[in-house]
């Protein structure tokens, strides 16, 4: 903006010079051709140039600002800002082209406002689309499961270990269907802002426990070693059911893509005004390149892909608008670096670059508790 008004300044200090040099030229046509004495011209002289200086003054200063204000709206414009209109003073050429940035200025407005609407229409329909086909889902898929249920404890009939397997695998993938529609419905309500918080005293260590249990038997056969360090913390405001999402949604994670032998650490403590919660692991890390994508719907990086192929790509997702509505903060490190540099890990003779990077999600909470929020529905992942 300096270089502009600069540019300005000179071009008014030429008007300035323009018109000065005609009045010096008056003055002396004057001289010659009136005549008079030295004290006459000098009176009429300083008349001349006093009233040029204050006319071009006056001009120049009008014409930069006109132009300055121009400047500043079109900067105004690039930043977006398309509220206020131009304003427009007589005919002359600026007047034209303040006209030019009105009529330019109308056209992106309609244009940004179409836009706008059609997006929002579009999200909208998606997300009625698909909370409506999750629900629509859910009923069959239930049956499908006690179907499934029912044949696996043997009530219709004996079953061969053959047939025991392939029923197994049935019920695998109805269960991973299931989960699907459950991440899908929470989505939906967490986009349309449905989604209810109820507070009520818990103790977050034992949600913590409770999470971790789920994954006990994997975490044993693949021999993962589990680390816990927790303070001894008071009874906390917090919604039980989402808190379970939260754990269950980064340990699953942190188990899935820990390779044997690896380390799991899970911390929770008391920092300032908040529960800090950090969930580490010895796993694959996440891409530099991929990790702003991290927090957002339906991804999933390509080096998880050829670990573990069946996936959502919505926990996360999920887990950030969690602990953002419950006024907390969400961020990992990739590398985990606590770990990556510890002394007496397995793979001490390797470079750091050909060790597991791993990643740390790291969470807060604020102490005084979740904020009660009404809603017509509840977050169904947990």
């Amino acid at each position: 903006m300096s270089t502009n008004k600069s540019l300005i300044i000179k071009l008014s200090d030429k008007i300035l010079l323009i018109i000065v040099a005609f009045a010096t030229l008056f003055v002396l046509a004057a001289v010659f051709v009136v005549g008079g004495s030295l004290q006459q011209i000098l009176i009429l002289g300083g008349i001349i140039y006093i009233i040029s200086f204050l006319t071009a003054y006056a001009v120049s200063r009008s014409f930069s600002n006109r132009i300055i204000g121009l400047t500043f709206k079109v900067e105004e414009m690039a930043a977006g800002n398309l509220s206020k209109k131009i304003e427009k003073k007589g005919k002359d050429e600026v007047a034209q082209l303040a006209n030019a940035l009105n009529e330019l200025i109308s056209r992106l407005q309609t244009g940004v406002a179409q836009d706008v609407s059609t997006h929002k229409e579009l999200t909208q329909a998606k997300t009625d689309f698909v909370a409506i086909a999750s629900h629509q889902l859910r009923t069959p898929l239930s049956i499908i499961k006690w179907y499934i249920d029912y044949i696996l404890c043997g009530d219709a009939g004996e079953l061969s270990r053959e047939q025991k397997k392939l029923i197994s695998e049935v019920y695998k993938s109805n269960e991973r269907l299931i989960e699907l529609v459950n991440a899908l419905l929470d989505v939906s309500r967490i986009d349309v802002g449905t989604f209810a918080i109820e507070p009520e005293s818990i103790d977050i260590i034992e949600i913590a426990n409770l999470a971790l249990k789920k994954f006990s038997i994997e975490i044993r056969a693949k021999k993962i070693r589990l680390e816990k360090k927790f303070d001894n913390l008071p009874l906390l405001k917090f919604d039980p059911r989402l808190i379970k999402i939260v754990f269950e949604n980064i340990m699953s994670n942190a188990v899935k893509y820990t390779p044997e032998d690896g380390i799991i650490r899970l911390i929770i403590k008391k920092a300032e005004l908040n529960i800090l919660i950090k969930i580490s692991d010895t796993g694959c890390g996440i891409p530099r390149e991929v990790q702003p994508k991290i927090f957002t719907k339906m991804f999933r990086a390509d080096n998880v892909k050829r670990i573990e192929s069946v996936g959502t790509g919505l926990g996360l997702y999920i887990v950030k608008a969690i602990v953002e509505k419950s006024g907390g903060k969400i961020w990992f490190e990739s590398p985990s670096l606590d770990l990556l540099l510890e002394k007496g890990r397995d793979n001490d003779d390797l470079p750091i670059d050909k060790r597991s990077q791993g990643t740390m999600f790291s969470i807060t909470i604020p102490l005084k508790g979740m904020k009660k929020r009404i809603g017509t529905k509840k977050l169904t992942s947990a």
